[in-house]
């Protein structure tokens, strides 16, 4: 878990570098020109810095070994986090869409320039290596926190592009398309925190596992001699594992020691070759007839 938590303070860090310096240069561009669509993506940047600073304390705070008062760890603070960074984002593209509004009202002409161009060229490039990168780590390491990150980059790679498109469109005279596409780039970044939150909010509301997950854990458990059968099985996420509860029903004249053997047993096997499973809670019922 180390490698995980060290994975996420280093995507954390070089995204703060990186974002800061994209934040500098599309904000000088998008005033300098009058770009309503590079001062939204600016600003999506600082949105991003702040992203990137967010990530870095819910890793070293979700790294915290177990304590009297988390007997589970901290590894929700990577969900808190991530859903930090979820309202973040929108509301930063709530900012940015009166903006935009703004500059369709006022029917604001876009100035063309080749600094404009360049700088959205270079984010695109810079954002589509960060999310290679990003997208790499949170596979390996399966952290929600650094797939947020990764998400959070490809989607600027999108809008980045479609600020670039605005550009080369006021060259044809279409300078109100630079206000829409501020617009739809708000509305990409309400949608993407959206789904960060929603992703955030299922564990931290305790979803379980799906349903063909809990039947293959339930195929297991009924390989191991001595159960009569299931009562039931759930999860319950604690950070990125989970918590398998196990209810079984065994002969009612079993001995409290067999019956203590086949819990073992459960506990075990299910935790064997399974690194998302935490920790396992076996409750032992006699077999008696539902009445």
């Amino acid at each position: 878990m180390e490698d995980r938590f060290s994975a996420g303070k280093k995507v954390a860090a070089l995204g703060i570098a990186v974002n800061i310096l994209l934040l500098i240069f599309k904000l000088a561009a998008g005033y300098a020109a009058g770009s309503q669509a590079m001062i939204a993506d600016g600003f999506n940047s600082l949105g991003d810095v702040f992203a990137s600073a967010v990530t870095m304390f819910g890793s070293l705070y979700a790294a915290k070994p177990k304590d009297a008062d988390h007997v589970w760890g901290h590894g929700k603070a990577e969900y808190i986090a991530s859903m930090i960074i979820g309202f973040s984002m929108i509301a930063m593209a709530i900012y940015t869409i009166s903006g935009s509004a703004d500059s369709l009202i006022q029917q604001s002409a876009l100035e063309f320039s080749w600094w404009l161009v360049g700088v959205a060229a270079v984010t695109i490039g810079a954002k589509a290596c960060l999310y290679v990168f990003c997208n790499k780590k949170s596979r390996q390491y399966k952290s929600v926190l650094i797939k947020a990150n990764a998400q959070d980059h490809r989607n600027d790679v999108f809008v980045t592009s479609g600020t670039l498109l605005a550009i080369f469109l006021s060259l044809l005279g279409l300078h109100w398309v630079d206000g829409v596409i501020g617009i739809a780039i708000s509305c990409w970044i309400i949608y993407s925190g959206l789904l960060i939150i929603k992703d955030s909010a299922g564990v931290l509301m305790d979803t379980g596992s799906d349903a063909k997950t809990l039947e293959e854990y339930k195929d297991e458990i009924l390989k191991i001699g001595g159960i009569d059968h299931i009562d039931s099985v759930s999860t319950k996420p604690v950070g990125a594992k989970i918590i398998l509860i196990v209810k079984v029903s065994v002969d009612k004249n079993m001995t409290v020691i067999e019956s203590h053997k086949i819990a073992k047993a459960i506990e075990l096997e299910m935790m064997r070759d399974r690194p998302e499973i935490d920790d396992v809670i076996v409750h032992i019922n006699p077999d008696l007839p539902h009445l």
